[in-house]
């Protein structure tokens, strides 16, 4: 930055100070006065409250007395002891035997984990490969040899 643009600057600064300056300074002003009639207000309808209190002290403001706490209620003197009288005996009742208790149901029966005969697992059998084995993708003289599936067309083999 250039010394030229630094001094303009500064000397815009200056102008909007002498200017406008003033003017701000009386907003804030206002606006102090408005915070303080805010916390007074807060004051009056409610002594106690402790922010408006607080404020209040920051400001400046007289801060109003606190109005006195009711009086404790009077003390009563205790209660006269009672006497107790002792009940008269009552007499004793013989309970018959209690009843036996019911039998245990029998348990149900165990779940079968048998499993369906179309679920189980057939036996497989492997055995070597011979010559009778018939490889249908290496014939040679199959119609469909050196073909893609997606080439190949079953039914113009069954028309031709």
């Amino acid at each position: 930055m250039s010394l030229m643009a630094r001094i303009r600057r500064c000397k815009a600064q200056l102008e909007w100070l002498h200017e406008k300056g003033p003017l701000r300074l009386c907003e804030l002003q206002l606006k102090a006065l408005e915070q303080k009639a805010g916390v007074e207000a807060r004051l009056k309808a409610n002594p106690r409250n402790e922010n408006a209190r607080r404020m209040a002290t920051m400001l400046g403001l007289a801060l109003p007395s606190l109005p006195k706490p009711p009086p404790d209620p009077p003390v009563r003197p205790p209660p006269m002891p009672v006497v107790q009288r002792e009940p008269p005996p009552t007499p004793v009742v013989v309970a018959p035997p209690a009843a036996p208790p019911p039998p245990k149901p029998k348990p149900p029966p165990e779940p079968s984990y048998d499993i369906p005969e179309h679920m189980q697992i057939r036996p497989v059998h492997w055995r070597e490969r011979n010559a009778s084995d018939v490889d249908d993708w290496d014939d040679e003289d199959s119609p469909g040899y050196g073909q893609c599936l997606t080439e190949y067309d079953v039914l113009a083999e069954e028309d031709g």
